[in-house]
């Protein structure tokens, strides 16, 4: 029979993109002989006591490796919806609508915050266009799904999505990459990290990125019109890390992105919000060419500014305690304008002015012991937020504009610990309370407000897990989660309240047949009350209010099989009940009992891959397959705000030579050159002259080639 070669140190070839919960990882050296065929462990650091496996977590969390980024072609946060069950992402301009399990939200402007948080090494990204910023140098990216409130705070009542990054070590570390694809995709990478001094206790790394594309929607209002949906952004970091003997590190942060581009396209369907034909629908061209649009607005642009620094401060007070300080500070200069009408008639432009500046601590204690693990933390933020947003509608020749500044500050203090009542069986108890002020101002063309509020909220949870003699860990908790209130930038009466959820979640993880087979599988139920609920009244005009109460339930499950070392099989699957409790929506409309927002009921992901060695080293063969339930993009359920059942198939061919000094790996993404949306904007069908609801319009098929060289 012959011996398989097992290639030290690489996920690559091992790892699919739609597999979520492993990272397998062959630790044999490069020899002929048979290595053991098995998954190993995936490392988390997601309850912040410290690395741990992921298959002893009792939550569930997705992790996609370095490695898993590259091959399965996510380049952001937006490209792990096709590999996470329960992940949705979708964009509104440059911001990002994140949804997990059907939470999530479409409020995306200045007085609003997201329902799912990210943080980046730590540091929460209030703003939801910087959620979006590419990936660079990074170690891995953490999906937690269910309310994240007692170790993450405000905001994670859908859950949390942690990007970490890599930090350097003391051995020389060389890497560049370029990519090359259809509509002049183009992606230029290179880092480099090592030891600074002689005794190896001054660290440092830096990474640096090109990346772009031509458009990829022609607007075929003239022979000259600009394309829209393009990219051209520059992107840097650096990380200084200092091990000062072995009780303490200090780690200083920076990182820079500059984005330059040409906005999505929204494409008008010339239908009302009932799905009927808009007023200026005999007047509105729609090309019939999916990736074509008829804008009357040639001057779209987004123009974002992205940076920050961290210092993080790691000591060893005791053999049981510890401390961490991070400190971090963030800045964001975000310009963009948009025909938003989506059509030939010069109906609607949106200009958006956004500046924003953060400031946050967090201050955590560790304890470890035999039977205990113990997590306490305070936590500050305060955020400056200030917008100019103007309306123009063409149609009737008015202007609406609104100056608005925000400035939250917010104060947290928490802790969680787990204890071991038997070598099998733990207990977690843990809460946070939380507290935050908004002050806010709007002097808008018809009204002048000025005002703050302030909010309050405890964050419980309690949870029990078992591990079984050679067997599975069953696990189950229940939670609170808690959303910020917020301010309308639209209405002369604008605040509206927080928004909870009670979840209720059990699990089993379990990896059989000799460690080749892995299947986490979890069930969940949620009690979701005072959901801040907004449709557009006109055009314009935003109606927010705490009106709905929803129940949502479900289950996900998540596999890896290697039946042999030749093949590796993945196949993931979600399963979403979520809908309105009780909602009456503007205009006394009863959609109680209709489908959340961007709630699929049935999600699955796969892939099968196949390995091939050769003289010269390893090649792959990588199918993927992605498919989702028809989804709806506001609570009246209407199809012309909908999106069908959908696939999507990626393939990939890798090679890697035998002292894996370069990668180089073809792909193909949407295959079937499919057209389907992820949002839709109601407002533009809000005016008397309407030209009807707007649907995004996403990528279409792509391929490229991409060239990895680590200097050896």
């Amino acid at each position: 029979m012959k011996r398989r070669r097992i290639i030290k140190h690489k996920t690559t070839r091992l790892l699919l993109a739609f597999s979520t919960c492993v990272s397998p990882i062959f630790s044999a050296s490069l020899i002929a002989e048979e290595a053991p065929l098995k998954l190993a462990d995936v490392v988390v650091t997601a309850s912040k006591t410290g690395e741990e496996s992921l298959q002893e977590v009792p939550a569930s969390i997705s992790v996609m490796s370095e490695d898993d980024l590259q091959e399965s072609g996510a380049n952001n946060i937006e490209g792990l919806t096709q590999q996470t069950p329960g992940l949705g992402i979708s964009r509104n301009g440059a911001a990002s609508r994140v949804y997990i399990r059907g939470i999530g939200t479409n409020l995306d402007f200045v007085g609003s915050d997201p329902s799912v948080t990210v943080h980046v090494d730590g540091v929460y990204q209030s703003r939801t266009t910087t959620a979006l910023d590419d990936f660079l140098d990074v170690e891995r990216v953490e999906v937690l799904r269910g309310p994240q409130g007692t170790l993450y705070g405000r905001n994670s009542i859908g859950g949390t999505i942690n990007i970490i990054n890599k930090l350097p070590e003391a051995e020389l570390k060389r890497k560049v990459r370029l990519e090359l694809g259809s509509d002049a995709q183009h992606r230029f990478s290179t880092s480099v990290s090592g030891a600074l001094n002689q005794n190896e206790s001054l660290l440092g790394g830096i990474s640096l990125m090109k990346a772009g594309h031509d458009t990829y929607i022609d607007n075929v209002n003239t022979p000259d019109s600009k394309g829209l949906f393009d990219d051209d952004s520059i992107a840097g970091k650096g990380t200084l890390r200092y091990l000062a003997g072995s009780d303490a590190e200090l780690i200083l942060r920076a990182d820079y992105n500059n984005t330059d581009k040409i906005p999505r396209s929204y494409k008008s369907t010339g239908l009302a919000i009932d799905g009927s034909p808009a007023p200026r629908n005999s007047t509105v061209n729609k090309p019939s060419d999916p990736f074509e649009v008829d804008f009357s607005y040639q001057d779209g642009f987004l123009k974002q500014i992205n940076k920050g620094t961290s210092v993080e401060y790691i000591l060893s007070l005791t053999p049981n305690w510890s401390m961490t300080s991070l400190t971090a500070y963030r800045d964001l200069d975000f310009r963009t304008a948009e025909d938003t009408d989506g059509s030939n008639l010069d109906l609607l432009i949106t200009e958006v002015r956004e500046e924003q500046e953060q400031l946050s601590e967090e201050l955590r204690f560790n304890y470890a012991s035999e039977k205990l693990k113990l997590v306490t933390g305070l936590y500050y933020l305060e955020e400056d937020h200030d917008s100019d947003v103007t309306i123009n509608l063409n149609s009737i020749s008015v202007i609406s504009n609104f100056d608005t500044q925000n400035d939250t500050t917010a104060y947290a203090a928490f802790g969680q610990g787990t204890y071991g009542l038997t070598s099998q069986l733990n207990v977690i108890l843990g809460v946070r309370y939380s507290y935050e002020e908004k002050k806010y101002k709007n002097v808008a063309n018809l009204f002048t407000y000025d005002d703050k509020a302030d909010w309050d909220s405890w964050s419980p949870k309690v949870g029990v897990d078992y591990t079984f003699d050679n067997g599975p860990m069953i696990y189950s908790s229940v939670s609170r989660g808690f959303k910020s209130g917020g301010f309308n930038v639209t209405s002369s009466d604008p605040e509206f309240d927080p928004e909870f959820v009670v979840s209720y979640e059990a699990g089993v993880k379990q990896d059989w047949l000799n460690n080749t087979l892995r299947t986490n599988f979890s069930m969940f139920y949620y009690d979701y009350t005072d959901l801040q609920v907004s449709d557009f009244t006109t055009a314009g005009v935003l109606s927010i209010t705490n009106a709905a109460d929803a129940e949502i339930q479900g289950i996900e499950i998540e596999t890896s099989w290697m039946p042999s070392y030749d093949w590796l099989i993945a196949f993931n699957y979600a399963f979403l009940d979520a809908t309105y409790k009780d909602y009456l929506a503007p205009g006394d409309i009863d959609v109680s009992g209709n489908d959340l927002n961007a709630a699929p009921a049935h999600k699955i992901n796969t892939a099968v891959q196949y390995f091939q060695d050769v003289n010269e080293g390893t090649v792959s063969y990588r199918l993927e397959y992605f498919w989702q339930d028809k989804s709806y993009f506001t609570a009246f359920n209407q199809d012309v705000s909908s999106q069908g059942a959908y696939g999507l198939v990626n393939a990939r061919v890798n090679f890697t030579p035998l002292d894996e000094s370069w990668e180089f790996q073809i792909y193909g993404e949407n295959l079937d050159d499919k057209d389907y949306s992820t949002s839709s904007r109601e407002f533009p069908a809000g005016l008397p002259t309407s030209s009807g609801v707007t649907k995004d319009i996403n990528a279409p098929r792509t391929f490229g080639a991409r060239l990895t060289y680590n200097f050896m």
